[in-house]
């Protein structure tokens, strides 16, 4: 839930302080390759923070599973996503993967992409 408060709020200190860091994270934002290693992570929620959206988000997780194996755990989801003043709600299917450092869970891979139903 850290990510997604902070994804809503666009938070970036929240953003990063919910990342693990190294070069083993990454990110798939809907429409977009592969973003490897934390700093461009980082730089890649600063550019979807940036952008024209008015924050907070409305954001609705439907059909959540976790599971988790050890220090690695994995959310799927459906996440419907909607700025203010749109009145359609943008539909992604996403993977999260966690993996807990020093007793704490943190984000090593978001993966979200567009679903049409």
């Amino acid at each position: 839930m850290r990510f997604y408060t902070a994804f809503k709020n666009g938070d970036l200190v929240a953003m990063h302080q919910a990342w693990a860091k190294g070069d083993h994270v990454y990110v798939v934002h809907p429409s977009a390759g592969r973003i490897s290693g934390y700093e461009m992570v980082m730089q890649s929620w600063e550019m979807v923070c940036d952008a024209d959206y008015e924050f907070p988000l409305q954001i609705d997780l439907q059909d959540v599973e976790v599971h988790v194996r050890g220090d690695v755990g994995y959310v799927t989801c459906l996440e419907l996503v909607r700025t203010k003043g749109s009145g359609s709600w943008g539909k992604q299917v996403a993977t999260n993967v966690f993996e807990k450092v020093d007793g704490k869970w943190f984000m090593c891979i978001h993966h979200a992409s567009h679903f049409d139903e």
